[in-house]
């Protein structure tokens, strides 16, 4: 049924700890729908509950299929041919019911996971092929919120750099390029493009 991403703006965490909401960055929504299109993805959803956010990423995602951005550089129209705007998570599910008949198995990652997570490659050959949709979901600010890591069925392990002093702190961009890759990059040589 295929994979599926969702970049959650709320409940996240914030700075100090509490259950709040961040803003929708427009980097993000290139980057991510530029990466989910290279690896494949069915679908991108930016949940965000805050009206202006959610038209805002609407005429973005407009503007690069239907309007002058997307005849202009036709690849990024092809890029944002995967993303949609949704007002929450639940929404998410339900859109991606519709379009797949099928309940979604929802995959949370952060930082600080480290017990009870499923390997990269078992999770991908899992998932790749299956008739149940997996929806993989990506927290802005400091994190998904403890209620959204709550509903998963599946946790992935946590991106972990080798900097000598330990530090780990990605942007949400990067972290979801290297957890697509594991997840769904090609294993076997494969000619590039103008290869005979």
């Amino acid at each position: 049924m295929g994979i599926f991403l969702a970049l959650v703006h709320h409940p996240v965490l914030t700075r100090t700890g509490t259950v709040g909401t961040t803003a929708v960055t427009n980097v993000d929504l290139h980057d991510l729908a530029r990466a989910g299109r290279t690896y494949g993805i069915e679908r991108f959803f930016v949940v965000t509950p805050i009206a202006l956010q959610l038209e805002l990423v609407e005429r973005v995602i407009r503007h690069w299929t239907e309007g002058a951005g997307g005849a202009r550089v036709p690849a990024r129209k092809k890029a944002f041919s995967i993303a949609e705007a949704s007002p929450s998570l639940d929404h998410t599910v339900e859109r991606i019911r519709e379009r797949t008949g099928e309940e979604p198995v929802i995959a949370v990652t952060g930082a600080g996971l480290a017990q009870d997570t499923v390997p990269f490659n078992e999770a991908g050959t899992r998932y790749r092929n299956s008739t149940t949709p997996l929806l993989v979901l990506f927290g802005t600010g400091h994190g998904l919120a403890p209620e959204v890591m709550q509903r998963a069925h599946l946790r992935l392990p946590a991106i972990l750099g080798s900097a000598p002093d330990g530090y780990n702190h990605l942007s949400v961009r990067a972290a979801a390029v290297v957890i697509m890759d594991r997840l769904l990059g090609d294993t076997g040589a494969r000619p590039g493009p103008g290869a005979d």
